[in-house]
């Protein structure tokens, strides 16, 4: 078994090698054939769990129209007697049904996939490199950043990144993967292959929020596939046991992703980021037992989703000004 320890240790040499391969490697344009196959091996690894994303959502739609949709919308007499209808209008209202399902989880993973490709590719922002945030003088605690940043390391002093070599505003982290700072971040995500940040938290949010309603769909109605699979004796045992294991592992990642989304409006609500709860409210850092950003329920959402509360589920009107992420307003600190 392997202990923490060692874990620990494994995790710190993959970043340190993928670290040095990166700075390394020179640019595409000037790179030789075999360093262009590290190149692409590295984005390929960096890209696989979006590759997974795109499956899992490609493969659910798929087997939800070929097993459930399909079987009642096609014209055909010879179906199990406990699935379907002894009527005419109970025909009719079964395809009625099917329709509008099949449109509600065709508009759900549109945006999902959309919101995908926005969250993946948007910019999270990052530390401006202007006079306001550059590292001037070794002791900037004199510094008028120093006055409008909140957030202190231990000592009192202003927060730095001896990486980027920047000071550092409220709520902005340096990530390892990135290898950058990124304002306002929530955390690192491989199933986006990108920071969730100040520019694309509200991509990222719909991505879960799309993906959870999908999700609830599928385990809603998916139940008649099964048990009209287990009543019909025609079917196989391979058959069942696919049917029956793809609607066990979409329970199970419906209650993950539902969770999830539950997470996040919560975090929403009260004015936090998934590493300002994690580190500092569970941490019990100071001035964090209650969110110093929040301002209110409703504001909260629109900083979060946009101003415009009718494209708050929409990957649109998000737009934010050139200075955001860089000052928080702190007026209800405790």
């Amino acid at each position: 078994m392997v202990d923490s320890h060692t874990s620990l240790t494994f995790a710190q040499a993959f970043e340190d090698t993928e670290k040095e391969l990166k700075n390394n490697l020179p640019p595409w344009e000037k790179a030789s054939f075999s360093d262009k196959i590290l190149i692409i091996v590295i984005k390929a690894i960096i890209l696989f769990p979006v590759v997974v994303v795109l499956f899992i959502v490609a493969a659910t739609y798929g087997i939800y129209i070929a097993f459930y949709a399909i079987p009642i919308l096609r014209d055909n007499d010879d179906r199990p007697e406990v699935y379907y209808w002894h009527s005419d209008s109970e025909r009719n209202a079964a395809e009625i049904r099917t329709f509008i399902i099949l449109a509600v989880l065709t508009w759900n993973v549109f945006w999902l996939l959309f919101s995908l490709y926005k969250a993946s590719w948007t910019d999270p922002g990052e530390i401006p490199k202007i006079p306001e945030w550059e590292i001037l003088l070794e002791d900037s605690s004199e510094s008028g950043t120093d006055k409008i940043t909140i957030e202190k390391r231990k000592d009192g002093s202003l927060r730095t990144c001896n990486h980027c070599q920047l000071k550092k505003p409220d709520r902005c982290h340096h990530c390892k993967q990135c290898d950058r700072c990124n304002l306002k971040m929530d955390h690192h995500c491989n199933w986006i292959a990108n920071c969730v940040g100040n520019y694309n938290y509200k991509y990222f949010f719909l991505v879960v929020f799309y993906g959870a309603f999908s999700l609830i769909l599928f385990v809603a109605t998916f139940w008649e596939t099964v048990v009209v699979g287990l009543c019909d004796n025609d079917n196989s045992e391979f058959f069942m046991l696919f049917v029956v294991t793809v609607y066990a592992l979409g329970i199970l990642l419906a209650i993950a992703v539902v969770g999830f989304m539950l997470f996040h409006l919560w975090l929403i609500w009260n004015g936090y980021t998934t590493i300002e709860f994690c580190e500092k409210k569970r941490g019990k850092v100071a001035n964090f037992a209650k969110s110093p950003y929040t301002q209110g329920t409703m504001n909260n959402y629109k900083e979060a989703l946009g101003n415009n509360v009718w494209l708050w589920l929409l990957p649109f009107g998000y737009e934010k000004s050139k200075d955001s992420g860089l000052h928080f307003t702190t007026k209800n600190i405790n």
